[in-house]
This record gives structure tokens, C-alpha cells and sequence, in this order.
């Protein structure tokens, strides 16, 4: 059983697709299985060595372990209180369990039913991105195919990508253990991809809304807090999207210059009839969120009955959620008087550090490009058409440190069981940073601030390399202070509205949690590494004439790898990255174990 159990993994990952099975043969080249064959392999060795090294449960495993064992006898009149989640897990270990070794939940069983959902989470992963970048397609033809993605092959960019999103390391730690945390990006991922693959999501048909439904509620059995992704993220895509395709036309009306009052009052009109200012996020200023809220808000309004047929799975997962918290008493199941919620406005400073971290492969090219712009715009003489903009930039500038200085000084809690646990890294990242001096916590904010804004830059479309730009339009460039208009018309990426929805779902499943836990921040960042685009690719044939390609550029173009020539160089990079961490933290874990001593002879291990 054990032998095939590899091959029966991958081909359960790449079946239940969007592009199989009709069009396995197609999609699914020689590449695709090696990727998934070659995740496999790295993640079931981490699991045997945890499971060699520490087969007794460990930490959290000591609740969920158990647990699962008891529904593996048919004990399901069992609970422990001490459990906070509902058992979802439990479920579906079990009859995973059951189906491939012999009705037993052993340890090693258990840990190696998050092998699978790793598998199954990097398919959804490359699913839910293929049908992004098909989206992205400036062609609206190509965007209201019944079935978005029916037969399309995935890209090397999109597999890549989705590789990585495995080996991100809180999911690859936490998949050689038995914890809720990959199973429950899983399912949040399955219920992304309906969404972004619904058959009739651009025409009138309600197809898919039910099994969308029944999909949310799987997701909220996993992590009570996955609510706020199945229904407020997802409900606020179909909200936007529902819009745009009732577009009404409008009659234009040019108001008066410089009378205000019928400014307002036509752009009201416009909004009104679907036209949402809805942006992509490389023209977008502070401004364009404001306009961006108004606009659908307004929209929303005068469309009551047909965003009622459309949202009803995302309220009706509201209000089951609601009459849970309602029979339940709270959110959680157990150890309430541990898990308070409480207002804790800091999760949303934390995250951008953390995402930054891990993200640097990213996050590095973009932060010398904005160092560079930036550079030259100061060498430049203050324009006195650019004054107001200035001013503009300082003042928000200024609001938003004026602001994260508020929050920290108002709302920092640390909580008991930061401080109490030293085997985890988030107890030495606050003992070294906000906790060594009182003035710490002060000057990190332009630290949150300036990776929050690195973040955001991320998600704009990156300018394309264009070898045959004139002399003569380089030579104006250098002369304007502006940057140049985007060229890269190969995708649109992200607008304003996604932005605003991704902001709004983080904070409410953040906010609440006093306690500070790398974990809470997977989802989020999984959902904003999907939507990050790729970098422009020259075409061969041109690459030739770049003189002007990135270091990193130029280091792979020798890469012809199945085709893969000329690929994104931060995917290389960022897989690097996540390898190294993943191997130093594995080894931490495994190898550089300590003792309590007031609980001699008990290894305590260093884990996120």
C-alpha cells in the first residue's frame, strides 16, 4: 500500500482539477508530475523524520491525536473540552485512515493525512492561479467562457507559483504534524476556485451557488474563522463581479466646470448603473480606494434583487455561522476562558513584517526599483506642478504613522501565553524587539508601514521591458519626473477592489485574536500571494537586444528547463528561500531540542 500511496496522492491531486480528467493528457505534462512527485518526497521525508525522531504526540497533538483516534473506534460521543476547533480534521483523517492503512489512526498515519492535504492545497493552489491570470487577460472575450479554465494547460509560472505556496514554511512545518492549519487552506482554497471557476459566473445562470455553499460549510467544520474567507472575502469578489456584469448603460452628462454639485451628482449617476471605479493598482492613489468604497456601495444599492440571487450562499454561510456562535455560546468550542476576543488593531502592523520576511525574494527587486525612482525624483528640482502632489504624499504619510503610533500606544496587549511558551519563535521575536525597550514599539511603525507599502507595491503590475523604445523617448523620459506608462500588457492584475476586500476579510479574522500567532496569518498571505503577477518576460527572440535586463534576469537566461526558459527569476529565488528556512527550522525542531526543569527527561522542541 505504502508504495502506491505517492502515486495515488498525485493522481488524486491532479484529477480533482478543473482541467481533468478530459483534458489530463494535456495539462498534465512530464513537468507537472515531477513537481508534484517532487513535493511528495520532500514532504513525507519531513514527516518520517518527525515521526522517527518524535513519535509521541506533540504539543497541540496531544488534543487532536487522541481525538481522532476515538472517532477511529466509532467513539464519536467523545470531546474533549480542551479542544477549541470543531472536528472537521478529526473526519476526514479518519477516513483517510481507513482507506489507506488498515482502520488505525496511528501517529504516523495522522501526520501523513497532511501530506495529502499539502498535495491537494499545492492543486488547488495552481488551479486558483491559472484561472487568476486568465481573468487578468485584458480581453473580455476571453473572461465570459461559460467555464473559465475548461481545458486550459497550467503554465510553468502558475505550477511554480503553487509550489512555493506548498513550501511556504508555517503550511510544510505544520504538514509532518497533526494540526488543523494546512487541512484548513485546503478546503478555503477549494472554495476560492468555485468561485473563480463557476460555471455562469459572468452570465445569469446560478450554477455551482449550492455546491459553493455546502463547500463553506466543510471549510468552517476546519477553523471557525475560515467564516470570514468563505463568506466575507468571496461574497465581496461576487459582489463586485455581479456589478460589473449588470453594467447598465448611461446617458453622459458633462456637468459645468468647476460646479461640484453636479459633479457628484453625475459620477452618483454613473455608479449607480454598474460603473464602479475599479482601477488596476499601478494608476491607483489613496483617492481611488475612497472612490472604489462609494462606488460599489452605490452600485450595490440599485441592485438589491439581483445581488440577493447571486450573494444568498455567502449570507446563508453568515447566518449558519451565526446560529453556531448563537447554540455554542461563543466562537470557540473549548478552553474559553483562554480564548476571549477582544479588539487587537496591532495583528494588522505584525502581518506586513511577516509577510515581508518570507516574501523577500519578492519584495526585494520591487523595493530597489521604488529606491531608484525615488532617488531620481529627489535628484530632480521641486516642480511646481508636482507641489500638491507632494503635499499629498506627505500627508498621508503623516496620517497613517500618526495613526499606527495610536494603535500602538493604545492597543498593544501582549498575551499570557506569548510570554509563557519559549518553544515557539514568536516568544523571542517580541522578547527581542517591542519587550526589550519601551521605545521599540515606537520606532518600528515606519518598519510596518514601509512593508506594508513594499506589499502593495508587489501586487501592481510590474512595468514590461520594451527593447524598442526610441532614443528619443528615453531622452524624455529621463526629462520628466513622472515614471513611465506601463507597458505590460500581457495582464491586468489586481484592481482597487480586490485590495479593499482582501484589507477588510484580514482585518476582521485578525482583529479579534489576542494572541499573536504566525499561523492566523497563512490565508491572508496565501490569497495575496496567488494575485501577486508576474514579472514581464522578454520574448526570445528579443532578449537578445535587452541591454538593460535585471541581474536576476540575466542569471537565468540559460535556464531551458521543459520550457521553461525566460521564467519569472523570483520564483527560483523564493523556492530557494522557503528550502532554507524549511530546512533550518526542521532541524531546529529535530535536532536542538531542550529541557524544562521542572519537567526533566521531556524534550521541549522550537516550532512556530
Amino acid at each position: 500500500m505504502e508504495n502506491i500511496l505517492p502515486w495515488s496522492l498525485v493522481g488524486l491531486a491532479v484529477w480533482d482539477s478543473p482541467f481533468s480528467p478530459n483534458a489530463l493528457f494535456r495539462s498534465v505534462t512530464i513537468t507537472t508530475g515531477v513537481v508534484y512527485l517532487s513535493l511528495y518526497l520532500l514532504t513525507s521525508f519531513w514527516q518520517r523524520q518527525v515521526t522517527e525522531i518524535v513519535p509521541e504526540p506533540y504539543l497541540d497533538e496531544v488534543f487532536h491525536i487522541p481525538q481522532s483516534q476515538a472517532y477511529c473506534v466509532g467513539a464519536y460521543d467523545i470531546w474533549d473540552p480542551k479542544l477549541t476547533t470543531p472536528p472537521g480534521l478529526y473526519v476526514f483523517a479518519t477516513l483517510f485512515s481507513k482507506l489507506f492503512r488498515s482502520f488505525w489512526c496511528s501517529p504516523y498515519t495522522l501526520r501523513l493525512f497532511n501530506v495529502f492535504s499539502l498535495i491537494m492545497t499545492m492543486s488547488y493552489a495552481s488551479d486558483c492561479r491559472s484561472l487568476i491570470t486568465q481573468i487578468w487577460k485584458p480581453n473580455p472575450a476571453l473572461r465570459v467562457s461559460k467555464w473559465i479554465g475548461a481545458g486550459k494547460p497550467i503554465s510553468s509560472t502558475s505550477l511554480h507559483t503553487s509550489l512555493n505556496i506548498a513550501l511556504f514554511p508555517l503550511l510544510f512545518f505544520f504538514s509532518g504534524l497533526f494540526y488543523t492549519d494546512v487541512l484548513s487552506t485546503c478546503i478555503v482554497l477549494r472554495m476560492y476556485r468555485l468561485f473563480l471557476e463557476r460555471k455562469g459566473a459572468y452570465t445569469n445562470s446560478h450554477e455551482g451557488l449550492v455546491w459553493m455553499y455546502f463547500t463553506g460549510l466543510v471549510a468552517l467544520t476546519m477553523r471557525q474563522t475560515n467564516i470570514f474567507w468563505v463568506s466575507v472575502f468571496m461574497g465581496g469578489l461576487e459582489l463586485v463581479r455581479t456589478i460589473k456584469i449588470t453594467q447598465t448603460a448611461s446617458v453622459e452628462v458633462e456637468p459645468a466646470p468647476g460646479n461640484l454639485k453636479e459633479t457628484i451628482l453625475a459620477k452618483l449617476k454613473e455608479y449607480s448603473h454598474g460603473e464602479i471605479h475599479d482601477i488596476p493598482l499601478r494608476d491607483a492613489s489613496v483617492h481611488d480606494f475612497v472612490l472604489c468604497a462609494i462606488s460599489i456601495a452605490v452600485a450595490a444599492l440599485f441592485r438589491p434583487l439581483i445581488l440577493a440571487t447571486r450573494l444568498w450562499p455567502y449570507v446563508a454561510l453568515l447566518t449558519s455561522f451565526s446560529a453556531f456562535v448563537v447554540w455554542n455560546g461563543g466562537v470557540v468550542l473549548g478552553d474559553k476562558e483562554n480564548h476571549v476576543a477582544t479588539i487587537h488593531l496591532p495583528q494588522m502592523l505584525y502581518i506586513w513584517p511577516l509577510v515581508a520576511f518570507f516574501s523577500l525574494p519578492l519584495i526585494i527587486p520591487v523595493a530597489f526599483a521604488f529606491l531608484q525612482s525615488l532617488t531620481k525624483l529627489l535628484a530632480l528640482p521641486l516642480f511646481p506642478k508636482l507641489f500638491w502632489k507632494y503635499v499629498r504624499v506627505a500627508t498621508y504619510t503623516g496620517l497613517a504613522l500618526e495613526a499606527t503610533l495610536v494603535v500602538i500606544k493604545f492597543n498593544t496587549i501582549i498575551h499570557p501565553f506569548t510570554l509563557a511558551d519559549n518553544r515557539h519563535y514568536m516568544f523571542y521575536v517580541f522578547r527581542y524587539s517591542i519587550l526589550r525597550h519601551p521605545l521599540v514599539r515606537y520606532l518600528l511603525a515606519p518598519v510596518y508601514l514601509g512593508c506594508a507599502y513594499l506589499i502593495y507595491l508587489t501586487l501592481c503590475v510590474p512595468e514590461a521591458p520594451n527593447p524598442s523604445v526610441s532614443l528619443k523617448s528615453k531622452q524624455a523620459s529621463k526629462q520628466s519626473p513622472m515614471p513611465p506608462a506601463p507597458t505590460n500588457h500581457d495582464q491586468e492584475g489586481p484592481k482597487t477592489s480586490f485590495v479593499l476586500i482582501l484589507l477588510v476579510t484580514t482585518t476582521l479574522s485578525l482583529v479579534t485574536a489576542p494572541l499573536v500567532e504566525p499561523r492566523y496569518f497563512i490565508i491572508p498571505w496565501v490569497i495575496w500571494r496567488l494575485n501577486v503577477p508576474s514579472f514581464p518576460i522578454v520574448e526570445p527572440g528579443k532578449r537578445s537586444k535587452q541591454k538593460n535586463q535585471g541581474v536576476g534576469q540575466k542569471i537565468v537566461t540559460w535556464i531551458k528547463f521543459w520550457g521553461w526558459e525566460g521564467h519569472d527569476y523570483r520564483l527560483w529565488l523564493e523556492t530557494t528561500w522557503f528550502l532554507v528556512i524549511n530546512f533550518i527550522t526542521g532541524y531546529m525542531f529535530l535536532y536542538r531540542g531542550f529541557e524544562w526543569k521542572q519537567e526533566p527527561g521531556n524534550v521541549q522542541r522550537f516550532m512556530w
